[in-house]
């Protein structure tokens, strides 16, 4: 199911980057958060090239990107 892929990538992202260096941080500012979404947001775009298309890969980076809109939305409610 969708939603616990994202939940895993929430955990993933932990487990990889430590909470303080994830959206989930209340401490961490919109800006910071904009550019890790943004981030990902272009490794979507890379998967969806015409050179480069790779439906597995869009389904991955697209997961990546829920996962930290809703990071950031977590981060917001506990700051």
């Amino acid at each position: 199911m969708v939603n616990n892929d994202i939940l895993e990538e929430l955990d993933h992202a932990v487990l990889k980057h430590g909470l303080v260096q994830t959206p989930m941080n209340p401490e961490m500012t919109m800006h910071e958060r904009l550019v890790i979404l943004v981030e990902e947001v272009g490794e979507v775009a890379r998967a969806m090239t015409y050179d480069e298309f790779d439906l597995e890969k869009l389904e991955e980076e697209l997961i990546q990107v829920a996962a930290m809109a809703v990071a950031s939305v977590v981060g917001l409610r506990n700051g």
